[in-house]
């Protein structure tokens, strides 16, 4: 897309706002620009330079300086719209001052030094990003400020009245306004190869008649030529047909589908399948411009998406495999295919490996195609009463035993261990087989005293084959 920068040319205009008052009563000094677009547009066919800037909001930042750059004396801000023309009007001593000059009023500057220049600044966005686009010196003091160096007696325009000047007042054979009456100026007075706007024919004025900058076609405004100044069979928008511009009338830097501003083509200035995919350049299409669900990855979405981008980072893996990230997280691999019983088993600084769990002395372990088991030969303990055995007192170096006790599943050689669920005192407590699925308990006082340890106790055992 084309930048556009801006600068401006100015037309001044300086009038005075006092009118027939004192000079206590100044208004301000009026000023009157035209802001042009220096770079211009472009359209097809032809350039347009010098384009005003038409209805926009800017500030103006007028600084009067005593010579050129020298030292502030009036400063002052304002904010305008231009008009379609690019005009402005302001009034210079009705703006926003800065603070920055040396005098609170445009009366206490010292005009009589006549050195003043006036620097005219304009922030094309009223955004205070002024850019300089005059600095003149004034060429007369305005408004004749400093009244008291006049003498008394002199002429002032206080003190000119309508008809003041009368025409005896004036040079016999002086032309003013009021004697000039029209027709007065003929054809006769004027030398000889003048040109009058009466002798201009259609088409006397010629491409190469027009001096450089005069106005020709890339300066005129929009609407300055209208239809009825157009003769019959002339080109206008209204009879360029479709396909009637071609690449070869277009100027080099015309505008062309390079150079069009967004938005500037419409839906409606389309022809039916104009633009197609094959057209669109990278980056034109943004997110905002895709609407909700409409491009469905499963089919767009080409070669190995890495894992940063939430994919695998890897094209292919094994049926059935286990998948792990590679050193560096750059993407996903295969741990392979695990057999019966293997899990994975992690390795210091290295990817984990399939390994099968295997026991040892005690310990047994069965692998089956859905689950691992892990058993040991102790298969129960138990918790059974002594019932209506009355062990009563034990007395000292004596040993109680217990009745047969039925255990199924215990046998000779079965390991056995027993606890009662109260203070021994001393005693000392064995529990054996006897046969298979019986057991006894013996508990021996091996105390200096007898020990009363009561009725109907129960008995805790830890079974190991």
């Amino acid at each position: 897309m084309k930048k556009i920068i801006v600068t401006f040319l100015l037309a001044i205009t300086c009038a005075f706002a006092a009118y027939t008052q004192k000079i206590g009563n100044l208004q301000g000094i009026y000023y009157q620009a035209v802001a042009i677009d220096e770079d211009g547009k472009e359209i097809v066919g032809l350039d347009i330079d010098n384009k005003p800037l038409n209805a926009k909001t800017i500030g103006v930042r007028f600084t009067i300086t005593k010579g050129l750059n020298g030292a502030i004396e009036w400063e002052e801000t304002h904010t305008t719209n231009t008009d379609k023309y690019g005009l402005f009007n302001l009034i210079i001593g009705k703006g926003k001052p800065t603070g920055k000059a040396l005098y609170t009023k445009m009366l206490d500057i010292p005009w009589i030094d006549a050195d003043q220049f006036l620097k005219v600044e304009i922030a094309t966005k009223n955004d205070d990003n002024y850019k300089l686009v005059s600095n003149q010196q004034f060429m007369s003091v305005p408004y004749s400020f400093y009244t008291d160096d006049i003498a008394d007696n002199a002429i002032t325009t206080d003190k000119i009245l309508d008809s003041a000047i009368l025409n005896r007042d004036i040079h016999t054979e002086a032309i003013d306004s009021r004697t000039i009456l029209q027709e007065t100026i003929l054809a006769e007075d004027i030398a000889t190869g003048a040109v009058t706007t009466s002798e201009i024919l259609d088409s006397t004025i010629l491409n190469l008649d027009i001096s450089t900058s005069s106005i020709d076609s890339r300066t005129i405004l929009n609407s300055t030529i209208l239809n009825e100044d157009m003769g019959n069979g002339s080109v206008d928008s209204r009879v360029v047909l479709d396909s009637s511009l071609i690449n070869g009338d277009l100027r080099t830097g015309a505008v062309d589908s390079r150079t069009i501003l967004d938005a500037s083509i419409e839906n409606i200035d389309l022809n039916s399948s104009s633009v197609d995919t094959r057209t669109i350049l990278n980056g034109t299409i943004l997110n905002e411009d895709i609407a909700d669900s409409t491009i469905d990855l499963t089919s767009k979405v080409t070669g190995v998406l890495p894992v940063s981008r939430g994919g695998t980072g890897n094209p292919n893996f094994s049926a059935n495999s286990l998948l792990i990230s590679n050193t560096d997280s750059s993407s996903i691999t295969s741990l392979g295919r695990a057999t019966d019983g293997q899990i994975p088993v992690g390795v210091t600084d290295a990817a984990p490996r399939l390994k099968v769990l295997a026991g040892r002395e005690g310990i047994n372990v069965t692998n089956t195609p859905d689950s691992i088991i892990i058993s040991s030969g102790i298969f129960g303990i138990y918790t059974t009463e002594i019932d209506s055995v009355d062990i009563g007192i034990i007395n000292s170096k004596d040993s109680w035993l217990s009745p047969r006790i039925s255990l199924t599943g215990v046998k000779f050689g079965t390991l056995l261990h027993g606890a009662l669920d109260f203070d021994l005192q001393g005693c000392q407590i064995s529990v054996y087989v006897t046969g298979p699925d019986a057991i006894q308990v013996s508990i021996f006082n091996g105390t200096l005293n007898g020990i009363d340890l009561g009725i109907t106790r129960k008995l805790r055992l830890l079974v190991l084959n």
